[in-house]
This record gives structure tokens, sequence and C-alpha cells, in this order.
């Protein structure tokens, strides 16, 4: 079979290889498309906390289930469409004693710490396969991001009715807005780019702030009434926009810090007890594929506009740098592994 493996900072080679190997538990399935989002963005500009070549990349994955393990028993069928869900946790340790299996101390995730969709088959254990019904593979591909939108929106316990600020519109910012917009919420979201901002006001976005015109702190007191935002998502992975959610956030509010980086950030102690602030942090997500799966059909339209940009397999390096260098222009990239996708 044919894989993509980054070997090191923007070095991506397409090989040819032997088969999966599986474990007698393990379901095999036919990779039909890869979405690719920041994280793999920072994997294949060697910048992302958690790399390690070399690695083949994507997470994001829709495939067909080639074959089953011999007893299986469950609902799935070969030939299903399945939307993969990327996690490989433990078990044992105590977020996974609690559920919360997508912050297992030992976790995996598919195309980071072990080898992920960007091959023609993989190897995974049913569990992880989640039946997608009639939806294409150019929508289902979706399902993961808007999973991380869904669970962050549950850490952040939105409610009908709240104010809700997104600090930035990137994949997960759009699903943020979708899935807050889909709650009731009313969403404020900020980014520097402009065709960002547009595609958010299609997910159900309010108000949208181009932050290199207008102070975010400003636009949101505008959009409180002063008062500051029920929850604020800090959705960049840049340090000093989490300073930025504690400031905008209203007293007893709830900031939630979804995006990823190692750098610090300085917050005055005081401000956790004067407003009173829940800061949570949010990861992946648990036990919500098949929401994910149902808001995706849902807002099919609205979410495959999201993807501006397919590229094969043979061209993946091409598409990592097209989603890396030209933000202005890309939405969704998605590679299609398959020789023929469709829908």
């Amino acid at each position: 079979m044919r894989r993509a493996v980054t070997l090191a900072p923007h070095t991506i080679e397409v090989r040819d290889g032997p088969e999966p190997s599986r474990d007698p538990g393990q379901a095999v399935v036919r990779v039909e498309a890869v979405g690719l989002c920041g994280s793999d963005y920072h994997i294949f500009d060697g910048t992302h906390p958690y790399l390690c070549y070399p690695r083949t990349q994507g997470h994001e994955i829709v495939a067909l289930v080639e074959s089953l393990p011999r007893g299986y028993a469950g609902d799935l069928s070969v030939a299903d469409r399945v939307a993969v869900e990327p996690l490989v946790s433990c078990g044992k340790c105590f977020a996974c004693r609690r559920g919360r299996y997508n912050c297992c101390t030992r976790l995996n995730v598919l195309g980071v710490q072990v080898d992920g969709g960007l091959a023609e088959l993989l190897a995974v254990e049913p569990s992880q396969l989640h039946r997608v019904g009639s939806l294409g593979p150019l929508t289902a591909v979706l399902t993961e991001p808007v999973s991380i939108g869904l669970h962050g929106v549950r850490r952040g316990n939105v409610a009908p009715g709240d104010t809700v600020v997104v600090l930035g519109a990137g994949t997960i910012g759009q699903a943020i807005t979708l899935a807050a917009a889909d709650r009731g919420a009313r969403v404020l979201i900020a980014d520097r780019v402009g065709k960002r901002l547009d595609r958010a006001l299609v997910m159900g976005a309010a108000h949208i702030v181009d932050s290199t015109r207008t102070p975010v702190a400003v636009a949101v007191a505008d959009f409180t009434a002063g008062e500051g935002a029920a929850v604020v998502f800090e959705a960049t992975g840049h340090a000093p926009m989490l300073r930025l959610a504690v400031e905008v956030v209203a007293h007893s509010g709830t900031v939630v810090a979804i995006g990823t980086s190692t750098a610090g950030v300085e917050i005055p102690v005081v401000e956790f007890s004067r407003k009173e602030i829940n800061l949570v942090g949010s990861r992946n997500s648990a036990g919500i594929f098949a929401d994910a799966i149902t808001m995706v059909g849902r807002y099919a339209d609205r979410l495959t506009a999201m993807v501006t940009h397919q590229f094969s397999l043979s061209d993946a390096a091409v598409a990592m740098a097209a989603g890396r260098e030209n933000l202005d222009a890309v939405g969704k990239v998605v590679i299609t592994v398959a020789d023929q996708p469709h829908g």
C-alpha cells in the first residue's frame, strides 16, 4: 500500500510498503479522505509539542470498512463508510477511569503519536469506527473537528441565550461557533483573516471582528453591553490570547482553553478570584462522535463549504504547504487517499 511519511520538517515522502499488521481484535479500513488541521501543519513544520519523526500524519479520517476481526458481533459491516475516532487510550489511568479518555495520561492520537490516516489502509479498534450513513467522504471527514467543537462547548457549559466569544476562526473556532449557535448562544468571533470571518458568519456567528482593525476588548464590550462574555474560547494557540480571554470574560464566566501552545502567559492571580472565573481546558473529545455525525448531517451544506482545497495523496507535501502558507485563501484542506473519492 501507499502512505505519506513525514520524515523531517517540510519533508514528506510517499512510499510503497506492506499492508498494516493488526492485532486479532482490530479492523482494517480503506481510507478515503483525510482533513488537515493546525496540528498537522505544526507537525509538518516541526513546531508541534508532541511530534516525533518519522510519522504518517492524519487524524481527521473517513474510510470504508475493509475487514472486521474474526468473531466480531457488533453493528459494523464490511463496506460501511465510517468516521474514525483517532484516540487510543490506556483505559486504566485516572482520567480513563472517569470516562475522560480524551486526556489519558498515555494517550496516543492517530497521526500524531502513532501513524495515522495518510495511508491507503489502517488498522484500528472497531470501537473507533462510527458509521456515517449517507454522508459522503468530503462531508464526513469533518466529523472529528466538529466533535472537538462540541466537546469544547460542553466543557464551557454553553446555554441558550449566552453571549459567547471565540478567539480564532480556524477550523476549531468554526466548529465551536456552529456548536454554540446550535445551542442558542449569541456568538462573536474574532480573527485576523477576513475570509475566515466570512465563513464564521455561515456557521452562525452573530458578529465578527477583524482584530487588525478593531480591538477585541472594545468589540466584546459593545456586544455584551459592557458585562463581558458568559463563555470565552481561546482557539488560536497563541498564548497572549488567553490573557485577553480572561480580560473579556464576564464576572462568574468561563474561559475554555482549547488552543495548543508550549508558551507561557502572565495573568494576575487576582483576576481569578475577583471575577470568580471558571478556567477549563478542552482536549480532543470523549463520547461525542455520534453527536458530531448527527450535527455534520444537519449542517452538511454549511460544513462542506469549508472544504476549499483537495489534493491527492501523492501531493501531501503540497497540501501541507498550501494550508500552512495561504491562510487568506484556504479553509479546510482535504487529501483524498482513495483513487476515486466521491460524495
